[in-house]
């Protein structure tokens, strides 16, 4: 993803998680918020790694790059951006 303002971003998970940031993302993150990808691959990385080993990293690709996240209160819509920390970026932010 090119060109990202992370000025109205919000940091979702930070760095220190790791390996372990798309697994968190699908332990706390509310499924009904989000769109634009199959909720079984949530559970994939609910699951972990460890348990996934071929297929936890490119689920957590297709997630990344597709996931939309809809904010329960505000309707703003946001997509994933990952820079070690992990990040909501409003869309109309995305150029």
């Amino acid at each position: 993803m090119e060109n990202v303002n992370l000025e109205n971003a919000i940091l979702y998970a930070s760095d220190r998680h790791g390996v372990y940031i798309p697994q968190y993302f699908a332990e706390s993150i509310k499924r009904d918020c989000v769109s634009g990808i199959d909720l079984t691959d949530l559970d994939i990385l609910v699951e972990g790694f460890e348990r996934h080993p071929m297929d936890y990293w490119d689920v957590w690709n297709d997630v990344e790059m597709n996931a939309i996240v809809t904010g329960p209160d505000s309707g703003i819509e946001y997509c994933l951006y990952q820079d070690g920390d992990l990040w909501l970026v409003p869309l109309n932010d995305i150029q």
